[in-house]
């Protein structure tokens, strides 16, 4: 009979427990002196299960930055799908980051620490993660400055241009005890990112 947390007999709930409990371990403890056995602890699994699907702290942060990200761009993407306007599509970009900063500020905060703090590596799976949310972006913002309903810039300048601000402040709104953001500064920031592309 094999344990209930080997890889072979339960493969996503493990790789799941896992990353749950890094994310609570590297929060606690940060990157550098978090250990792998306190996140096995912290999931309540074997050591053949943690280096089965992790063998190593780095590739369990890729993962799990990777992870967090998929979510973060699922999340974000969503009021471009479709044929929003750019008005409608830019404004909503910025409604759907914060929203998810404010129901996910653990996660927003691991975020910002494994990348300030050396724990990823750009591997792979991340690169994989960013790719598909940069191209769909890229491609609605290419469609919306072709019908002339924004102004035509590269790509890299218009993510600077409607996502800095708000991506300026996610560390002071992750890190509230009860994370809000008040409505005039959500629309402050909607309309400051639209003015800033509008054509």
């Amino acid at each position: 009979m094999r344990d209930a947390d080997t890889p072979s007999s339960a493969p996503a709930p493990t790789r799941d427990r896992l990353l749950e409990a890094a994310t609570k371990v590297f929060l606690a403890q940060g990157f550098t002196a978090a250990s792998m056995d306190m996140v096995r602890q912290e999931a309540g699994v074997s050591n053949g299960s943690l280096y089965h699907h992790f063998p190593t702290k780095a590739l369990l942060a890729d993962a799990l930055y990777a992870h967090t990200l998929r979510d973060f761009h699922a999340a974000l993407t969503a009021p471009i799908a479709g044929k929003a306007s750019a008005q409608a599509g830019v404004k909503g970009l910025l409604r759907a980051y914060i929203q998810w900063v404010l129901q996910h500020p653990e996660q927003a905060q691991l975020l910002h620490a494994l990348r300030r703090g050396g724990g990823v590596t750009d591997g792979a799976e991340i690169n994989a993660a960013n790719e598909q949310a940069f191209g769909a972006l890229k491609a609605w913002m290419e469609q919306r400055m072709e019908a002339g309903e924004m102004r035509a810039m590269p790509f890299h300048l218009w993510m600077a241009l409607v996502f800095s601000p708000a991506m300026s402040l996610t560390q002071r709104w992750a890190s509230q005890p009860a994370p809000a953001v008040a409505p005039k500064v959500r629309a402050a920031l909607e309309h400051a990112a639209w003015m800033a592309v509008a054509p």
